[in-house]
């Protein structure tokens, strides 16, 4: 809020102070020149691996919140997960990471997302009867700090993706659309099967009766680990000079004007639709009525593993024929999902068909994780924060709406509203590259004219 914010950047800006003199910055812009294309390259796997990791150990107690915990207290949680996320990717993240850089803005992420494992595993040791009132009181701070870390890491990480790509295509001379497709589809790699061997593990210790809490200490200090690691990665600096904290939120709320912004973002809002039918409907409904709740987890996996797998492959399908048919690929795959639905008899008496639709529910992840963010990094090169910021605000809206409008959203009604997002986004995604194309050849015609007039004055 009005009143909140400035608190918050307090400490902040304080310890952004310490970084952001003349000769911080020079340093940093100093390294980032000296880094050679394949430093660059291996500096940003390096940062992936480890952002994958931290975020991998998260992922899987926000699953199983709801079994571990008190079941009212699991639900508020993921409540405040999904409030705090909205709040932090347009409120806090844009000005945090004016004060504290990309870099450190990503390691106070990954710090918030271990709080939240932590906070967790207290709340899970102690337990659903006992001492429920700490429980709430316990878990809701966990969420809290886990919305924080969500919306101010993921805006941070897009914009470390996007300046990475600036850099290599100024040493490498490469066209910035194929490195967007590229690396783009290299980080969904790592994040998706870094978040499938997350729930293996767990499912695995499981096993051995293991309780919760005990897991849960060890996601933590798994968590921990890849934050300690990522202070190797190289301190890339944001684009742009120095601004006040409140120009980036300025920034990022000024991009509203740009229709661009908002036909770009049917794939965030298809795939948050989508994924509240599939795991709130699908899963409920079907599979562990059909199937038993063991199957659950496994198909859930599965999603995961087609996205981690396909990842790279559109990346390269970009790459060699654009992203626009990798749109219409993770579009169409969504469309498949309440198409089939529909179509055939409402998954009655589906079995173990049901897997269909997580593989295609993988397919349409593995477009959102890659490709789709790479089009952010397409059409707002200048203003990669802003624009991380509204597509972090994008998706997590389209989660925070299924979520508290539950009793109004119910399985068929999610189904039509996906069916029809996914019918609107390559529309959209079209008409997006329409514009910017109308936009690039008018300012061409205006320096080609200006050009013309200096010859003649000459």
């Amino acid at each position: 809020s009005a009143l909140t914010l400035p608190v918050i950047m307090l400490p902040v800006r304080g310890l952004g102070a310490m970084y952001h003199t003349a000769s911080a910055r020079e340093l940093r812009e100093h390294s980032e020149e000296s880094a050679s294309a394949k430093d660059l390259r291996g500096n940003f796997i390096w940062f992936s691996a480890n952002f994958a990791i931290n975020h991998g150990v998260v992922t899987t107690p926000l699953v199983i919140a709801t079994s571990v915990l008190n079941g009212n207290a699991g639900f508020i949680g993921n409540a405040l997960i999904n409030i705090f996320t909205v709040i932090s990717s347009f409120l806090i993240a844009p000005p945090v990471i004016a004060c504290l850089g990309l870099k450190r803005t990503v390691l106070l992420g990954m710090c918030f997302y271990c709080v939240y494992v932590g906070l967790f595993a207290v709340a899970a040791f102690l337990g659903k009867e006992e001492a429920a009132g700490a429980q709430y009181f316990i878990f809701g701070a966990a969420s809290c700090s886990g919305g924080l870390a969500a919306g101010i890491l993921w805006t941070a990480q897009g914009s470390y993706f996007a300046r990475t790509v600036d850099l290599l295509a100024r040493k490498e001379g490469a066209e910035r659309s194929s490195l967007t497709s590229m690396l783009a589809g290299k980080f969904a790699f790592y994040l998706l099967m870094f978040e499938v061997l997350s729930k293996m593990l767990w499912s695995f210790l499981d096993t051995f009766c293991l309780q919760g809490w005990v897991i849960a200490v060890g996601f933590t200090v798994v968590g921990a680990a890849a934050t300690v690691s990522m202070t190797r990665a190289l301190d890339l600096s944001s684009p742009g000079p120095p601004t006040r904290w409140t120009t980036k939120v300025k920034a990022a709320a000024s991009l509203w004007r740009d229709p661009v912004v908002f036909l770009i973002s049917g794939l965030n809002l298809t795939f948050g639709f989508s994924a509240a039918f599939m795991n709130g409907y699908v899963n409920a409904k079907f599979t562990a009525v059909q199937l038993g709740a063991f199957a659950v987890p496994m198909f859930a996996a599965s999603t995961a593993l087609a996205a981690a797998i396909l990842s790279s492959f559109f990346g390269a399908i970009a790459v060699r024929f654009g992203k626009g048919l990798v749109m219409v690929i993770g579009a169409a795959s969504f469309f498949c999902i309440p198409t089939s639905f529909f179509a055939l008899d409402r998954c009655g008496g589906w079995e173990g068909w049901l897997i269909i639709l997580y593989v295609l529910q993988g397919m349409g992840r593995a477009v959102y994780e890659s490709t789709s963010k790479g089009i952010f990094a397409d059409f707002f090169p200048d203003d990669s924060v802003a624009a991380f910021a509204n597509c972090m605000l994008q998706s997590s809206s389209a989660f925070a709406l299924c979520f508290f409008l539950s009793n109004i959203l119910t399985g068929p009604r999610l189904a039509e509203i996906t069916l029809m997002l996914s019918v609107l986004t390559p529309c959209g995604y079209f008409a997006a590259a329409g514009i910017r194309s109308f936009r690039q050849h008018k300012s061409a015609r205006v320096d080609a004219d200006a050009d013309s007039e200096r010859a003649l004055g000459s």
